[in-house]
């Protein structure tokens, strides 16, 4: 399960060392929400692929354990610090493999105090960056009374119209309880189509059997995930990303519209209720989500800062070391002190670009994995009437 939040930005322009990894998350993360690439990027888009995940549910199983934990379950900061171990192990590794080439190479002192002060200035970009959109997040809850009482009345409404419906007395305040309880009803109300004695057309009673067990199936993986995540987590508000609910609107909609002259009044009924507790479903779904993007952000840019400082402060006293001559003297593993005083400064002054990366690439894979808004279906294992015109 996701443990740890993460919060959508996006890298900025590959300029030089500082933005080297800025220029690899954007690599990866340019083509989320957006249409596949053509022919001549095929190479491009299978490396995403392989590194991202395809368009669908957050159903996570199937994956290699270490790719979800990169990318979903494991907490951003110690990702990060993964990223940043990888770094530094590859820089002693090329040390190693070439220790002539890549001591003339450090030993230019004036091309490697260039990559940090480029650097240094790219950490101060990037903080300023982090700062302005969390000040537009936080504006955006600077409202008046009124504005605030309208939003607490909308969601407030938005649970009385679930009680309305005699589902439950009194709608969870929690996220996920909130979302099996409509899951439950939707659930309940296609088990009671399916066994209505009603329309004797073959084809309408095998849309409806396919469309229940596809509720029934959805409902289950979900409920199943809900009680292995922990109250109060962001896991809470992701969950219900799971259910499939798009498809299901529209081919409800659909068998309502295409056997209308054959329903009975229950059958009609039934499939109302189904299609009015999916559309409650989208609603809350995309709320959560929201809320889930917003600790996200919040989160990231309380990690960015606290990092950042201490690394613009390090770099500040690795210039001067350079400048001077005057480093650590540190032998690892046979490596000289220069080899080891610069790899490790590199690595370190990288911080700031790997928390930021860790975070993105959650995000950025939260919104390729749930892409529909409303009734529009983006899966490709799911087709629609006007599939088998084309």
């Amino acid at each position: 399960m996701i443990d740890s939040r993460t919060g959508p930005d996006r890298p900025r322009r590959d300029r030089g060392a500082s933005s080297f990894s800025a220029g690899v998350a954007y690599l990866l993360l340019e083509d989320v929400g957006h249409p596949r690439m053509a022919d001549g990027d095929s190479a491009l888009q299978s490396l995403r692929d392989r590194i991202g995940t395809s368009r669908g549910r957050l159903d996570r199983s199937s994956e290699n354990r270490l790719k979800r934990w990169i990318l979903f379950d494991g907490n951003r900061e110690r990702v990060a610090t993964a990223l940043l171990a990888t770094v530094f192990a590859i820089l002693l590794a090329m040390g190693g493999i070439w220790p002539i080439e890549y001591q003339e190479l450090l030993a230019e002192t004036t091309m490697v105090q260039t990559v940090f002060n480029t650097l240094l200035s790219g950490t101060i970009l990037l903080v300023s960056i982090v700062v302005s959109i969390a000040a537009v997040g936080i504006s955006q809850e600077l409202t008046s009374l009124g504005n605030q009482s309208e939003r607490v009345d909308t969601i407030i409404d938005f649970q009385e119209e679930i009680e309305e419906h005699d589902i439950v007395d009194v709608s969870p305040a929690r996220p996920g309880q909130f979302m099996a309880v409509v899951l439950r009803s939707i659930k309940g109300r296609a088990n009671d189509l399916q066994s209505i004695d009603g329309t004797s057309d073959r084809e309408y009673r095998s849309e409806i059997e396919r469309l229940q067990r596809d509720i029934q199936m959805n409902t289950e993986e979900v409920l199943t995930t809900l009680s292995r995540v922990p109250d109060g987590s962001t896991d809470e508000l992701l969950t219900g990303l799971n259910y499939d609910s798009s498809w299901q609107l529209y081919q409800s909609r659909r068998i309502r519209t295409e056997y209308g002259d054959e329903l009975t009044s229950a059958e009609r009924a039934a499939i109302d209720d189904i299609v009015r507790m999916l559309r409650r479903q989208m609603v809350s779904r995309e709320y959560f989500k929201t809320l889930y993007y917003k600790l996200e952000l919040s989160d990231l840019s309380t990690t960015l800062l606290t990092v950042s400082l201490p690394i613009i402060v390090f770099i500040t006293y690795v210039l001067l070391a350079l400048d001077t001559g005057l480093f650590p003297d540190v032998t690892v593993f046979g490596y000289t002190p220069l080899t080891v005083f610069i790899s490790l400064a590199y690595t370190i002054a990288l911080a700031p670009y790997a928390v930021l990366t860790a975070y993105v690439l959650r995000a950025a894979n939260v919104t390729r994995r749930t892409p529909e808004e409303g009734p529009f279906v983006l899966d490709d294992d799911r087709e629609t009437a006007y599939d088998e015109r084309s």
